[in-house]
């Protein structure tokens, strides 16, 4: 495949427990507004089972279960949005605790308020220093704003408090983000094989982390071989964005059409990070229009709506589907104003090399 710039950020610390803001009016489009009300802009299905259900009629597990399956295809906008909804009454009603205010931070690090999220989750740890889970996502925050130092300590904070391998995973994604990519994941990949955990939850989160280091060196099979063991069915998006990616990256364009398209067409809401996938894989194979038509009239809808908070799979249209440097380079710059991981870099480095080759093409032609 391109390039690790293309993939989603995926093998991160909110994998386990459960990344850019709306910004100001600078968008390529211009704010759209339909021409008469029968016009449709976008059709979502309406997945509310209890449309009655009050804030203090709905226990803090129930809404942490709401979240948990936020992270499936289909499902992440409308549940992010109603916990958030009732996590905001619970805490207007009384004086929240620490898994409320988690809770709530989760929903604002979905969102792209980072810094909003890291307050919250500060009140959170003050309340309780011992949760694994806040610790985790504060550390995984500061890992996307490009903050090593506290994530590294957020990381280090959980001495005494979790298990050598969930601290040494959290600490050498943070070091692999640092300069230490081959040198974290030999030592990820050691203590995989010494600890060999058996909580599920924890094995796919390191198993995850561990595929996107592989993948990220080039060793596309390695990263195939800690993803085999994970049921893609039941996976969450993006562990199966990062599916997409390893076999894209072995050149099985088909097995992405086949396997990423059955389960999107699956769920009425279509996540953008699959749709992208699938556009790529059908560009390669050069056979058909179906998921770049699909996903260009998403990406249509996000720019009308000056939606950056997908300003990442905006860029890598632009750059890998269709091909337009300006634009291309429009988001990567946008992202980067939140998120600056190793794979935003490079998507930003990719998009001006883009723009510039495209450039030096027309002052020869």
């Amino acid at each position: 495949m391109q390039g690790v710039a293309t993939r989603i950020k995926r093998a991160t610390i909110t994998a386990l427990i459960g990344g850019c803001l709306v910004l100001a009016n600078t968008s390529v489009a211009e704010p759209y507004t339909p021409k008469s009300d029968d016009e449709v802009v976008a059709k979502w299905k309406v997945l509310d089972d209890s449309p009655n259900i009050k804030s203090d009629q709905i226990s803090l597990t129930q809404i942490s279960d709401f979240i948990e399956q936020g992270q499936y295809p289909g499902e992440a906008d409308y549940r992010y949005g109603r916990a958030k909804a009732w996590l905001q009454a619970k805490m207007n009603n009384t004086s929240p605790d620490a898994q409320t205010l988690y809770l709530y931070a989760r929903v604002l690090q979905h969102q792209h308020q980072f810094d909003k999220a890291i307050k919250v989750l500060q009140r959170a740890i003050s309340l309780d220093p011992s949760a694994i889970n806040s610790w985790l996502l504060k550390a995984n925050i500061h890992l996307v704003q490009g903050d090593i130092i506290s994530a590294r300590e957020a990381c280090l904070a959980l001495i005494g408090k979790a298990s050598i391998l969930l601290i040494s995973a959290c600490a050498l994604e943070v070091s692999a983000q640092n300069g230490k990519l081959a040198e974290s994941y030999q030592e990820l990949a050691r203590l995989y094989t010494v600890y060999s955990p058996t909580n599920e939850q924890e094995k796919q989160w390191i198993s995850q982390i561990l595929a996107d280091m592989a993948l990220r060196q080039a060793q596309a099979d390695n990263a195939l071989v800690h993803l085999q063991q994970i049921e893609l069915n039941v996976a969450p998006v993006s562990l199966l964005a990062l599916w997409a990616d390893v076999q894209m990256s072995l050149n099985q364009y088909e097995q992405v059409i086949d396997k990423i398209g059955d389960i999107v067409n699956r769920h009425p809401v279509k996540d953008d990070a699959l749709l992208l996938r699938l556009a790529k894989a059908e560009k390669q194979l050069n056979t058909n229009l179906e998921w770049q038509t699909l996903f260009a009239q998403r990406v249509e809808l996000r720019e009308q709506r000056q939606d950056s908070l997908h300003a990442s799979e905006l860029a890598q249209y632009y750059l890998y589907v269709d091909v337009q440097p300006i634009k291309a380079l429009y988001w990567a710059k946008i992202n980067w104003r939140v998120a600056k991981q190793i794979n935003d870099r490079l998507l930003l480095e990719n998009a001006r090399s883009l723009l510039k080759s495209s450039q030096q093409d027309k002052e020869t032609a």
